[in-house]
């Protein structure tokens, strides 16, 4: 390569300057660059390569210094050529890191992320609220710009917004980078040159030409320009079908174009800069281009670990089973003992464990794509039509569906079975991928199980559970590998409280996978010669703390820990009811306190929240001595 060009390049407007050689020159380094970083700590790649150009060339034609021009991404997890391009170059290597950048737009990261993101289908609505939003504070001349997926223009959201854009006439660009069809396939000869011409400005020329003269004889012409228009449609048609719809909605409609052929790409991008009115721009490109194995595999490398380059993402050899493991082993398990079983997924297919599921059993499978609330009303659905549905879904991305759950699954007591993965603390990906907050949105909902196994015997007896009840149940765990199996002492249900360690001087109660933690809590407190009885307990609601805790619990310290938000945590709500009656109770809740928990391993986020071992020992150093009567 002749030289190094990434390294002059601060902010979009250094890409205006350089030649489309050089852009391509760029697109090389921010590559190998991109490619370099995610190796080591890990990140979503097979998507961030296949926008390289795309991304350049939005650069090098619009203007986005002071927010002149402004560009949204959809989910966000395809704007690391955008980072290295806005002044964070240097701070790449800290990619996804505790104390590093975000692997997402954040607008408190940089004045160029005009938008946060992390869920899908949310830039069509953004951009044209800033649309919008010039208007009315009278900002001519922006142009507000969303980048959004195939995939996820799959969501509701997304069309909701094109149908607004569209029958208002707003100036917004709309780019539909779709990454699953063929270029050669959908860009033939006819159909460029169709674009072509429409493109160029002899036609456009032409076309304002030809509209100034008629329009000096409205009632000759009007006639004449209905028919020349529905000529032109039907022309249009011929040559590309993919535009029909979108032109329907009141978009002007340009594309397929080669989303890796800059020269076409920047031709078409200025075209759609000259429009006042919506347009959508349909680019097609290749997931991973220019890692092999990212190309081949471009789901396998959506989001990875760290990884060898010269060896690629490899499979995870030996270990405990992960909660995800284990509840999609079981459930493909029991799904082949009952044909009533079916399971559903919105693109999360392999983050939930269920790509076993999906080759086994292909006609009771169904993968909606990113279309939460789509499918939980689906999954209603199949339980009101007699089967057993399972709806395996990101605690994170269940926040997108809480009202078909409420309205459609749990008002009508349907036996849908919800399997929540990622809950709690989650590595990496920041504040909007946290599993947080799943236990105060469905605390409260009607009809509703809300369990939390704490161990690999706890998810197939929560799941044997589920699969059997007549109303709905969620089963939630976190992306962590599952014990094997804790040291229960007397009897293990999934009810009540089931003892895991004797102590005399205080207790802890342990909510689902807290469980291992607070053992190993109690071993480093009883180095300061504290004796703890650990308890642990799974269901979220079904508990009643003054029906199952006698003396002892009123006469010690009781310490509860769960890994959700501790503002409206169901465990939180149990102890104020039992605290109303119990008022000298001496209680310490240990939860998740930042609501806005930042990017890091899983480990330092525990820690962050004093929900580590350590963490939670700590908490209960800090408090107990004015708790505790100096006699004991």
């Amino acid at each position: 390569m002749s030289q190094d060009i990434l390294h002059t390049i601060n902010c979009p407007a250094d890409v205006k300057k350089l030649s489309v050689q050089e852009i391509k020159e760029l697109s090389a380094q921010c590559r190998q660059d991109i490619i370099a970083t995610v190796s080591k700590n890990g990140g979503h790649l097979a998507s961030n390569l296949g926008v390289v150009e795309l991304t350049l060339a939005l650069a090098k034609v619009f203007d986005f210094e002071e927010g002149r021009d402004r560009l949204i991404f959809d989910v966000g997890h395809q704007c690391y050529t955008w980072k290295l391009i806005t002044g964070r170059r240097e701070a790449f290597a800290g990619l996804r890191q505790e104390n590093g950048i975000s692997g997402f737009p954040k607008r408190e990261e940089s004045p160029y992320d005009f938008f946060n993101t992390g869920h899908s289908s949310t830039s069509i609505s953004a951009a044209l609220g800033y649309a919008r939003a010039d208007r009315i504070r009278q900002q001519s001349g922006r142009k507000n710009i969303a980048l959004i997926g195939d995939g996820a223009m799959t969501g509701g959201m997304a069309f909701e917004a094109l149908n607004d854009a569209g029958q208002r006439g707003d100036p917004i660009l709309v780019i539909l980078n779709d990454n699953e069809m063929s270029i050669d396939g959908n860009v033939g000869g006819l159909s460029r040159y169709l674009e072509d011409l429409r493109i160029s400005n002899g036609y456009r020329h032409f076309k304002k030409a030809v509209k100034a003269r008629m329009d000096r004889h409205p009632q000759k012409s009007a006639k004449l320009m209905r028919w020349l228009e529905n000529i032109k449609g039907r022309a249009r048609l011929v040559g590309r079908q993919s535009g029909a719809f979108f032109e329907e909605l009141g978009f002007r409609y340009y594309g397929p174009v080669d989303g890796h052929d800059l020269d076409s790409l920047i031709r078409h991008l200025r075209a759609c800069r000259e429009r006042e009115d919506p347009v959508l721009l349909h680019v097609l490109t290749c997931k991973g281009l220019g890692y092999r194995q990212a190309e081949d595999e471009p789901s396998k490398y959506h989001g990875v670990a760290p990884f060898l380059i010269s060896k690629g993402v490899q499979p995870k050899s030996g270990g405990t089973s992960s909660f995800t493991q284990l509840a999609g082993r079981y459930l493909l398990e029991k799904a082949e003992a009952d044909q009533r079983i079916v399971a559903i997924s919105a693109a999360m297919t392999s983050g939930c464990g269920l790509s076993a599921f999906a080759q086994k059993l292909p006609e009771r499978f169904f993968d909606v794509g990113i279309s939460e609330q789509h499918a939980a009303t689906l999954a209603a659905g199949l339980a009101a039509g007699g089967l057993r549905p399972v709806l395996a879904l990101y605690s994170t991305f269940l926040q997108r569906a809480v009202d078909q759950v409420l309205h459609d699954i749990c008002l009508q007591n349907l036996p849908v079975t919800i399997l929540l993965d990622h809950a709690g603390l989650v590595s990496h990906d920041g504040e909007t991928h946290q599993g947080i907050y799943d236990l105060a949105l469905l605390g409260s909902l009607p009809n509703l199980e809300l369990l939390a196994p704490a161990d690999a015997a706890d998810v197939e007896a929560c799941l044997d559970y589920a699969l059997s009840r007549n109303g709905p149940t969620v089963l939630r765990y976190p992306k962590d590998s599952a014990p094997e199996a804790l040291p229960f002492i007397g009897q293990r249900s999934l009810f009540g409280l089931r003892k895991l360690r004797e102590g005399k001087d205080l207790n802890i109660l342990a909510y689902g996978a807290t469980a291992e933690a607070c053992l190993e809590a109690a071993e480093i407190l009883l180095n300061s010669s504290y004796s703890s009885s650990v308890y642990s307990y799974i269901s979220g609601k079904n508990i009643h703390l003054r029906d199952m805790i006698g003396e002892e619990f009123q006469s010690r310290p009781l310490i509860l820990v769960t890994e959700g938000v501790r503002v409206q945590s169901p465990s939180l709500t149990l102890v104020d009811e039992y605290l109303h009656e119990t008022p000298e109770l001496r209680l310490k809740l240990i939860a998740v306190e930042d609501c806005l928990a930042p990017q890091g391993s899983r480990k330092e986020l525990l820690e962050r929240e004093s929900l580590s071992a350590a963490g939670i020992a700590r908490k209960v150093l800090d408090w107990l001595p004015e708790q505790l009567p100096e006699s004991e």
